[in-house]
């Protein structure tokens, strides 16, 4: 494919603002919900007796892109086939990924078909295209992600030392607290993450520093298990099958990631290891905007 204009927009195998590999330029001549702020949902409620509202912090809704074009063929046949491909671009089931290229930056949004996608005829080689998805998460994401990882830190035994070995893994206290760092450069101040932790960890807990807001475990994550934390889906998972939410002790608090500098910590008691493996968090977030 090759860049007309700017910005390209790619939707799974179909592209606008390019000369396809099939030589046919596709224009978009009008996009709404992508360059614009998400909408908002206010919180708000009328004053029973008194003038105005009472009025809290609001919420973003989900993003409504529209994109409308022109698509213009080399010959008939190869408009007829033009036609076919933006319609299997999306469905109206299965999310496709939205990315929008510009000079300075590119982005991307899990998206979902919401509209049928319109299409009339403009001559004997081109047509009029236009097609609405929808974002239920209306953050634009960096197309780049980072991946910081952190082991727990032990303390060794004090005392005294026998050159004999045991049959027996004793569990290694925790001595220290393993922190990550994420720089997010957007200006979204609710940014999510996935954090994986991986044993052999007693009980982990993982704490933002920013808002001083800590997730504790009541688990034991066992050598070569890992505990997935989805900061976005609220969700707990063991190994990627086991639902494991119950093991969120109370007064633990759920968290986002801010704009700028963010510092996740890690702590827990490390478990038993045949190998010598230490508990490790790693984290995986990409920076936000608007």
């Amino acid at each position: 494919m090759i860049p007309i204009a700017s910005p390209v927009y790619y939707l799974g195998d179909w592209a606008g603002n390019v000369t396809d590999d099939y030589g046919v330029d596709w224009v978009v001549q009008t996009e709404d919900g992508w360059s614009s702020s998400p909408p908002i949902k206010p919180t708000q409620t009328d004053k029973s007796q008194g003038d105005g509202a009472w009025q809290g912090p609001g919420f973003y809704g989900a993003r409504v892109i529209n994109l409308k074009g022109t698509a213009i063929a080399g010959d008939r046949l190869s408009m007829l086939a033009a036609k076919r491909r933006i319609k299997a671009a999306i469905g109206a089931r299965a999310l496709a990924k939205l990315t929008v290229a510009e000079a300075d930056l590119t982005l991307t949004s899990q998206v979902r078909l919401s509209d049928q996608i319109d299409i009339s005829d403009k001559g004997a080689r081109g047509f009029v295209w236009s097609l609405t998805v929808v974002a239920a998460d209306p953050r634009r994401y960096s197309a780049d992600s980072a991946q910081p990882s952190t082991g727990l830190p032990v303390v060794g035994a004090v005392g005294r030392t026998y050159n004999r070995t045991y049959p027996y893994s004793y569990p290694i206290p925790a001595g220290g607290t393993g922190s990550v760092f994420f720089n997010n450069l957007g200006d979204y101040d609710q940014t999510p993450a996935v954090i994986t932790i991986w044993g052999p960890v007693i009980n982990p807990w993982i704490a933002h520093v920013q808002t001083g807001r800590t997730l504790s475990f009541g688990i034991t994550v066992l050598e070569g298990q890992r505990l997935v934390v989805d900061l976005l889906a609220r969700t707990v998972m063991l190994n990627g099958t086991a639902s494991r939410a119950s093991a969120v002790t109370p007064g633990s608090a759920w968290f986002m990631l801010t704009k700028g500098l963010n510092e996740v910590q890690f702590r827990g008691d490390a478990g038993a290891s045949g190998t010598g493996a230490v508990p490790v968090m790693s984290m995986t977030a990409a920076s936000a905007w608007t």
